[in-house]
């Protein structure tokens, strides 16, 4: 019988070696955040419901840098940015952020299909020993969710 693989899952989180990979950082940290996040939103008196998309960005957002600061991607520190849009949401001084929320939900997409795609290809390269990358219909779902943010984006800039 043969040893069972690693899985992609596995393989994010590092739950097969003692090693834990930025991934398993940035994922924990996105937990905590919104968990931490989930509870300070009542006590601020913020209304949860009307929050919760906010804090899910920030939370996402702040992940992504986590991730980019350890696996030093310093592109990816852009997210920064989503993370101070995405928490501009949550503060009683907002105005129409509508826009704004766009682009923090655009920037986190590419950014979290960007990550994905390069540990999917490491992921196959180490364990199947294969050169092929992530599937093409994923490519193409996450390439039309973002044009159609990209749009809803547009819409909202000129209504």
């Amino acid at each position: 019988m043969a040893a069972p693989r690693t899985s992609f899952a596995q393989y994010l989180l590092g739950s097969i070696s003692l090693e834990r990979p930025p991934f398993f950082y940035a994922y924990g940290g996105m937990w905590l955040h919104l968990m931490v996040g989930a509870i300070l939103v009542p006590l601020l008196s913020l209304p949860f419901l009307g929050s919760l998309s906010s804090l899910l960005i920030a939370s996402l957002s702040l992940g992504i840098v986590v991730y980019a600061v350890l696996a030093r991607e310093y592109g990816l520190l852009i997210n920064l940015l989503s993370y101070g849009l995405s928490l501009a949401q949550l503060t009683p001084l907002k105005a129409d952020h509508g826009p704004l929320m766009a682009v923090a939900i655009l920037l986190a997409m590419a950014s979290c299909y960007l990550i994905l795609s390069q540990q999917y290809r490491r992921y196959i390269k180490e364990v199947f020993g294969d050169e092929h990358g992530i599937p093409m219909w994923i490519t193409g779902i996450i390439l039309l969710v973002i044009i159609m943010l990209f749009l809803y984006g547009l819409n909202l800039v000129n209504s």
